[in-house]
Protein backbone atom coordinates (compact mmCIF):
# COMPACT_ATOMS: atom_id res chain seq x y z
CA UNK A 1 0.00 0.00 0.00
CA UNK A 2 1.44 3.43 -0.92
CA UNK A 3 2.52 5.40 2.19
CA UNK A 4 0.34 8.44 1.38
CA UNK A 5 -2.83 6.40 2.02
CA UNK A 6 -2.25 6.63 5.75
CA UNK A 7 -2.26 10.42 5.82
CA UNK A 8 -5.25 12.11 7.47
CA UNK A 9 -8.29 12.65 5.25
CA UNK A 10 -8.23 16.35 6.12
CA UNK A 11 -4.85 16.64 4.39
CA UNK A 12 -6.29 15.34 1.12
CA UNK A 13 -9.27 17.68 1.44
CA UNK A 14 -6.81 20.53 1.92
CA UNK A 15 -4.99 19.57 -1.29
CA UNK A 16 -8.27 19.24 -3.15
CA UNK A 17 -9.40 22.71 -2.14
CA UNK A 18 -6.20 24.25 -3.48
CA UNK A 19 -6.43 22.20 -6.67
CA UNK A 20 -9.88 23.61 -7.50
CA UNK A 21 -8.85 27.14 -6.50
CA UNK A 22 -10.27 27.41 -2.98
CA UNK A 23 -7.88 28.40 -0.28
CA UNK A 24 -9.28 27.15 3.02
CA UNK A 25 -11.10 24.25 4.59
CA UNK A 26 -14.52 25.38 5.91
CA UNK A 27 -14.77 26.22 9.57
CA UNK A 28 -17.96 26.55 11.58
CA UNK A 29 -16.88 29.47 13.74
CA UNK A 30 -14.18 32.12 13.50
CA UNK A 31 -13.34 34.19 16.57
CA UNK A 32 -11.61 37.55 16.46
CA UNK A 33 -9.47 36.61 19.46
CA UNK A 34 -7.91 33.77 17.42
CA UNK A 35 -6.89 35.97 14.49
CA UNK A 36 -3.16 36.00 13.70
CA UNK A 37 -2.17 38.59 11.09
CA UNK A 38 0.96 36.63 10.20
CA UNK A 39 -1.13 33.76 8.89
CA UNK A 40 -2.96 36.02 6.44
CA UNK A 41 -0.28 38.47 5.31
CA UNK A 42 -0.19 36.97 1.79
CA UNK A 43 -3.74 38.21 1.20
CA UNK A 44 -2.89 41.87 1.82
CA UNK A 45 -1.29 42.43 -1.62
CA UNK A 46 -2.99 45.23 -3.60
CA UNK A 47 -5.63 45.67 -0.90
CA UNK A 48 -6.66 48.83 0.94
CA UNK A 49 -8.37 47.78 4.18
CA UNK A 50 -9.56 50.01 7.04
CA UNK A 51 -7.94 48.92 10.29
CA UNK A 52 -11.26 47.99 11.90
CA UNK A 53 -12.03 45.55 9.07
CA UNK A 54 -8.65 43.86 8.88
CA UNK A 55 -9.29 40.46 10.44
CA UNK A 56 -12.71 39.86 8.87
CA UNK A 57 -11.54 40.92 5.40
CA UNK A 58 -8.39 38.80 5.46
CA UNK A 59 -10.18 35.71 6.72
CA UNK A 60 -12.77 36.07 3.94
CA UNK A 61 -10.06 36.71 1.34
CA UNK A 62 -8.25 33.53 2.34
CA UNK A 63 -11.13 31.58 0.79
CA UNK A 64 -10.56 33.35 -2.56
CA UNK A 65 -6.89 32.75 -3.47
CA UNK A 66 -7.67 33.75 -7.06
CA UNK A 67 -8.12 37.30 -5.71
CA UNK A 68 -4.73 37.35 -3.97
CA UNK A 69 -3.27 39.96 -6.34
CA UNK A 70 -6.54 41.64 -7.38
CA UNK A 71 -6.75 45.32 -6.52
CA UNK A 72 -9.57 45.79 -4.03
CA UNK A 73 -10.43 48.86 -1.98
CA UNK A 74 -12.53 48.30 1.13
CA UNK A 75 -14.10 51.49 2.42
CA UNK A 76 -16.66 52.78 4.92
CA UNK A 77 -19.31 55.15 3.57
CA UNK A 78 -22.84 56.32 4.39
CA UNK A 79 -24.99 54.39 1.94
CA UNK A 80 -28.52 53.01 1.93
CA UNK A 81 -27.29 49.55 0.93
CA UNK A 82 -25.40 47.89 3.82
CA UNK A 83 -22.73 46.45 1.48
CA UNK A 84 -21.99 46.69 -2.22
CA UNK A 85 -19.21 45.74 -4.62
CA UNK A 86 -18.32 47.01 -8.08
CA UNK A 87 -15.40 47.81 -10.37
CA UNK A 88 -14.10 51.34 -10.08
CA UNK A 89 -15.45 53.56 -12.85
CA UNK A 90 -12.17 53.79 -14.76
CA UNK A 91 -11.52 50.07 -14.35
CA UNK A 92 -14.44 49.18 -16.58
CA UNK A 93 -12.36 50.43 -19.51
CA UNK A 94 -9.36 48.28 -18.57
CA UNK A 95 -8.56 44.62 -19.16
CA UNK A 96 -10.07 42.41 -16.48
CA UNK A 97 -6.67 41.58 -14.96
CA UNK A 98 -5.98 45.32 -14.45
CA UNK A 99 -9.26 46.30 -12.81
CA UNK A 100 -9.66 47.81 -9.37
CA UNK A 101 -12.73 46.85 -7.36
CA UNK A 102 -14.44 48.70 -4.54
CA UNK A 103 -16.35 47.11 -1.68
CA UNK A 104 -18.36 49.74 0.18
CA UNK A 105 -19.52 49.04 3.72
CA UNK A 106 -22.23 51.35 4.94
CA UNK A 107 -21.90 52.97 8.36
CA UNK A 108 -25.30 54.68 8.14
CA UNK A 109 -28.49 53.48 6.49
CA UNK A 110 -32.27 53.65 6.79
CA UNK A 111 -33.86 52.96 10.16
CA UNK A 112 -35.18 49.63 8.91
CA UNK A 113 -31.75 48.39 7.82
CA UNK A 114 -29.74 49.80 10.73
CA UNK A 115 -29.92 46.52 12.73
CA UNK A 116 -28.16 44.65 9.90
CA UNK A 117 -25.42 47.16 9.20
CA UNK A 118 -22.02 45.49 9.08
CA UNK A 119 -20.96 46.95 12.43
CA UNK A 120 -23.98 45.38 14.13
CA UNK A 121 -23.39 41.86 12.80
CA UNK A 122 -21.76 39.07 14.81
CA UNK A 123 -18.13 38.42 13.83
CA UNK A 124 -18.85 35.18 11.95
CA UNK A 125 -21.68 36.84 10.02
CA UNK A 126 -19.38 39.75 9.11
CA UNK A 127 -17.03 37.27 7.45
CA UNK A 128 -19.97 35.66 5.68
CA UNK A 129 -21.31 38.85 4.13
CA UNK A 130 -17.80 39.87 3.05
CA UNK A 131 -17.48 36.43 1.46
CA UNK A 132 -20.64 37.17 -0.51
CA UNK A 133 -19.19 40.44 -1.81
CA UNK A 134 -15.91 38.74 -2.72
CA UNK A 135 -17.94 36.15 -4.63
CA UNK A 136 -19.27 39.05 -6.72
CA UNK A 137 -15.73 40.20 -7.45
CA UNK A 138 -14.56 36.70 -8.35
CA UNK A 139 -17.44 36.59 -10.85
CA UNK A 140 -16.66 40.03 -12.29
CA UNK A 141 -13.05 38.93 -12.75
CA UNK A 142 -14.08 36.19 -15.19
CA UNK A 143 -15.85 38.63 -17.53
CA UNK A 144 -14.47 40.86 -20.24
CA UNK A 145 -15.64 44.46 -20.55
CA UNK A 146 -18.59 43.71 -22.82
CA UNK A 147 -19.76 40.83 -20.65
CA UNK A 148 -19.53 43.04 -17.58
CA UNK A 149 -21.53 45.82 -19.24
CA UNK A 150 -24.14 43.30 -20.35
CA UNK A 151 -24.43 42.00 -16.80
CA UNK A 152 -25.00 45.46 -15.33
CA UNK A 153 -27.67 46.20 -17.94
CA UNK A 154 -29.46 42.98 -17.03
CA UNK A 155 -29.42 43.95 -13.36
CA UNK A 156 -31.79 46.82 -14.08
CA UNK A 157 -34.58 44.21 -13.82
CA UNK A 158 -35.40 43.03 -10.31
CA UNK A 159 -35.92 39.45 -11.47
CA UNK A 160 -32.35 39.32 -12.76
CA UNK A 161 -31.06 40.74 -9.49
CA UNK A 162 -32.77 37.85 -7.69
CA UNK A 163 -30.94 35.29 -9.81
CA UNK A 164 -27.66 37.18 -9.59
CA UNK A 165 -27.63 37.40 -5.79
CA UNK A 166 -28.83 33.83 -5.34
CA UNK A 167 -26.06 32.49 -7.57
CA UNK A 168 -23.57 34.62 -5.70
CA UNK A 169 -24.60 32.91 -2.46
CA UNK A 170 -23.99 29.57 -4.16
CA UNK A 171 -20.52 30.70 -5.17
CA UNK A 172 -19.79 31.82 -1.61
CA UNK A 173 -20.83 28.41 -0.26
CA UNK A 174 -18.75 26.61 -2.89
CA UNK A 175 -15.70 28.57 -1.72
CA UNK A 176 -16.10 27.28 1.83
CA UNK A 177 -17.86 30.12 3.65
CA UNK A 178 -21.20 28.36 4.00
CA UNK A 179 -21.27 28.46 7.81
CA UNK A 180 -20.46 32.16 7.83
CA UNK A 181 -23.11 32.90 5.18
CA UNK A 182 -25.57 30.88 7.26
CA UNK A 183 -24.72 33.01 10.32
CA UNK A 184 -25.40 36.17 8.31
CA UNK A 185 -28.67 34.87 6.82
CA UNK A 186 -30.01 33.71 10.16
CA UNK A 187 -29.09 36.94 11.95
CA UNK A 188 -30.62 39.17 9.26
CA UNK A 189 -33.89 37.23 9.20
CA UNK A 190 -34.16 37.47 12.97
CA UNK A 191 -33.37 41.18 13.13
CA UNK A 192 -35.71 42.13 10.28
CA UNK A 193 -38.38 39.73 11.55
CA UNK A 194 -38.96 38.14 8.15
CA UNK A 195 -39.58 34.39 7.77
CA UNK A 196 -37.89 34.17 4.36
CA UNK A 197 -36.29 36.38 1.75
CA UNK A 198 -38.26 36.90 -1.42
CA UNK A 199 -36.74 36.61 -4.86
CA UNK A 200 -35.32 33.83 -7.00
CA UNK A 201 -37.11 30.45 -6.69
CA UNK A 202 -34.81 27.45 -6.55
CA UNK A 203 -37.23 24.98 -8.13
CA UNK A 204 -34.58 22.73 -9.61
CA UNK A 205 -32.72 21.92 -6.43
CA UNK A 206 -33.02 18.15 -6.21
CA UNK A 207 -32.96 17.80 -2.43
CA UNK A 208 -35.73 20.21 -1.62
CA UNK A 209 -38.24 22.21 -3.64
CA UNK A 210 -38.23 25.82 -2.40
CA UNK A 211 -41.81 27.09 -2.33
CA UNK A 212 -40.95 30.63 -1.26
CA UNK A 213 -38.73 32.47 -3.76
CA UNK A 214 -35.50 33.97 -2.46
CA UNK A 215 -33.09 36.73 -3.42
CA UNK A 216 -30.55 35.81 -0.78
CA UNK A 217 -30.56 32.23 0.45
CA UNK A 218 -32.51 31.36 3.56
CA UNK A 219 -30.64 29.40 6.26
CA UNK A 220 -32.29 26.08 5.38
CA UNK A 221 -31.36 26.51 1.72
CA UNK A 222 -27.75 27.21 2.69
CA UNK A 223 -27.71 24.02 4.76
CA UNK A 224 -29.06 22.03 1.79
CA UNK A 225 -26.30 23.32 -0.46
CA UNK A 226 -23.60 22.64 2.12
CA UNK A 227 -24.87 19.08 2.36
CA UNK A 228 -24.37 18.72 -1.39
CA UNK A 229 -20.67 19.73 -1.31
CA UNK A 230 -17.98 17.25 -0.27
CA UNK A 231 -15.83 19.97 1.23
CA UNK A 232 -18.30 20.30 4.15
CA UNK A 233 -18.20 16.59 4.98
CA UNK A 234 -16.73 15.70 8.37
CA UNK A 235 -16.32 19.36 9.41
CA UNK A 236 -16.53 19.68 13.19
Amino acid sequence: MPPFISLPRTFFLFLLLYTVGYGQIPKKQFNESDFDLGQYSEFTANKIIPIDLTSQVLVALSFYPQLSTTKIIFRNRDRKTPLSSRPSIWSILKKKENRTYIITISSLSSKKLTPILYSNLPYNAQIGVLGHELAHISDYGTKNNWQLLSLFLKLIRSKNVDKFEYRTDRRCIAHGLGYQLYAWSKYVRQELQIPEWRGEPDRNYKKRKISQPQRYMNPLTIECYMDSYDLYKNIR
